[in-house]
């Protein structure tokens, strides 16, 4: 569970690309390469999807973004929530506006990392169904670095978005 961000114009043109990439690899690997039901029976790896794995990578590398709602959420380490602070912001077709977009890049830009942590609620109720209490998540180092690239991953898709003035859809 998550949210997926895209910029539609960026998104739809990389994956579009990437998919022919795709498509070419696939049919070279049919035509050169003979894998039986056995191969698979056999536990041996798909090499198909190993050769593809990369350029599924590369599709969603531009004008997307993904936060989860759990400890690796970052809007929830920056004290707001997709679900209560970001889709009541969402037209009836789910897009944020730039003006929107604009308000969320200030928001990121004056909160720090772990500084006020909050969780989605729709985490805290599962939490809750299951008898588990909420585990804070220590931010070492590495999870700190971790939040600062995701952190500019989404300032840029914002910035990306008010250049271009194009709103960005969310899958919330």
């Amino acid at each position: 569970m998550g949210a997926d961000i895209y910029l539609n114009s960026k998104f739809n043109k990389n994956y579009n690309e990437v998919q022919k990439q795709i498509d070419e690899l696939e049919a070279l690997f049919k035509s050169t390469h003979k894998q039986t039901i056995f191969d698979v029976a056999d536990g041996n790896k798909d090499e198909l999807f190993e050769l593809t794995r990369p350029l599924l990578d590369k599709q969603y590398s531009v004008g997307y973004f993904r936060d989860s709602y759990n400890s690796s959420s970052l809007l929830s380490q920056l004290g707001l929530s997709w679900s209560s602070d970001i889709s009541k912001r969402l037209n009836e077709e789910s897009y944020l506006s730039v003006e929107d977009c604009k308000w969320l890049l200030d928001e990121i830009n004056n909160r720090r990392i772990g500084e006020s942590v909050t969780e989605e609620p729709m985490m805290a109720r599962l939490f809750s169904v299951l008898g588990q209490e909420k585990t804070d998540v220590e931010l070492d180092a590495e999870r700190l670095e971790y939040f600062v690239k995701k952190k500019s991953m989404l300032v840029n898709l914002l910035l990306d978005a008010i250049e271009l003035d194009e709103p960005l859809y969310c899958s919330i």
